[in-house]
């Protein structure tokens, strides 16, 4: 019988960020294990088929706990938190944006962008760090890079994320910006349940900031 837990050393994790291509994250959890291994396995799968389409789907490893069945015990659910709720769901006094670009300049551009219009901001430079977040509290908007860092990875973070927003029954409005400008692209995104695609021509900053303020 396999233990649940088990331990693996510094080096072992040093070699398997190493094969995948990715930082070591301060700290290392299943997560970010499982997400190296994929992006491993991924590799391995574009190499084997030589081909450019979109690789197997790999959304069943970024499981979400099934909610609560009609008789299970659930715990209270004080006004306090009820308050909170409202607050991240956009209806405080600040609404919550999650930016996702593993470009730095640009998190840090629509950060303050979206800050001094008076929003809460958060950002993610990579796949797992922004599931993590989207799993833990809840956004408005969540504007993601398509390429983050590779094109595999933005359509299986926006798959996640549209499964989390439904499964969750939100009302966040999921945003891809890309610049790239393959007509493709948009129509895999709003297939895939993209609210907006938008491409990272002259003054796209702008148009995201006018979506965002009129949604």
């Amino acid at each position: 019988m396999m233990n649940d837990s088990i331990t693996i050393e510094k080096d072992t994790a040093e070699i398997i960020f190493e094969l995948a291509k990715k930082p070591i994250p301060e700290n290392i959890d299943d997560f970010s294990i499982k997400d190296a291994l994929i992006s491993i396995k991924m590799q391995l799968d574009s190499k084997g088929s030589g081909s450019g389409d979109l690789a197997p789907d790999y959304s069943q490893y970024f499981t979400v706990e099934p909610e609560p069945q009609e008789g299970e015990a659930q715990e209270d659910y004080s006004d306090e938190q009820w308050q909170k709720d409202l607050a991240k769901a956009g209806f405080g006094e600040k609404r919550k944006i999650l930016v996702v670009d593993d470009i730095g300049v640009v998190t840090y551009q629509l950060k303050a962008l979206f800050q001094k219009a008076g929003y809460d901001v958060e950002t993610a430079k990579d796949i797992y760090t922004a599931i993590k977040l989207i799993r833990k509290q809840t956004f408005s908007f969540i504007v993601m890079d398509l390429f983050v860092s590779t094109e595999r990875e933005g359509f299986l973070l926006l798959d996640e994320t549209k499964k989390i927003v439904v499964s969750q029954k939100l009302n966040t409005k999921i945003v891809v910006v890309t610049a790239s400008n393959k007509g493709e692209h948009k129509v895999k995104c709003m297939n895939r349940g993209a609210n907006m695609f938008l491409q990272k021509d002259l003054g796209w900053q702008d148009t995201l900031l006018g979506y965002v303020e009129e949604n």
